[in-house]
């Protein structure tokens, strides 16, 4: 998703919902898994982005934005880290290491690429879609939502039709969502 980055900086709110909206689940996620704790890792967000708000006019491109958003949490993360004596230094080092934060920014950019993929599909295939991602069987569905098994797999098509034109650049998510 690639937002208005000049109405950002001139202050406006729709346009910064949309990215807070897009980022905020993934980023929780991310945080959780240096922090164990989903209420810490909220307030940490929540924190990123009030500084990203009140920064938001040094901002002149989405990637920037972005960067900002995966690296102020990661630090801010290590920072609670660090101060929280309880931790071993074993999980100290694993998740200071670039390796803990490239792998897990790979998989959470991929589940936010993919799941506004399948967000923008027509309301019957995303609920379809969002069954098979729970590893429903097209029996199953079509039982859940009152179709027919065909109509399940009509359906299923169609948004693996749309779904790859959406992910043209990211196809292989597909793959490792849907199989």
């Amino acid at each position: 998703m690639e937002i208005g980055v000049e109405e950002i900086q001139k202050g406006s709110v729709p346009i910064f919902r949309k990215l807070f909206n897009d980022f905020y689940p993934t980023l929780c996620v991310f945080a959780t898994r240096y922090l164990k704790d989903d209420i810490q890792a909220a307030d940490v967000v929540q924190n990123t982005f009030i500084k990203f708000w009140d920064r938001r006019d040094k901002f002149d491109n989405y990637l920037k934005i972005k960067s900002f958003l995966y690296t102020t949490v990661r630090n801010e993360c290590l920072n609670i880290l660090r101060d929280n004596k309880k931790q071993l230094r074993g999980s100290m080092e694993k998740a200071e290491s670039m390796e803990f934060f490239r792998n897990n920014l790979i998989e959470e950019e991929s589940f936010r690429i993919f799941y506004n993929a399948v967000e923008s599909l027509p309301k019957q295939c995303r609920i379809i879609i969002d069954l098979a991602i729970e590893g429903k069987k097209s029996s199953e569905i079509a039982k859940i939502m009152g179709i027919s098994e065909g109509t399940v797999h009509k359906q299923k098509k169609i948004s693996y039709k749309k779904l790859r034109a959406l992910l043209k650049d990211h196809y292989y998510l597909m793959w490792f969502f849907l199989s």
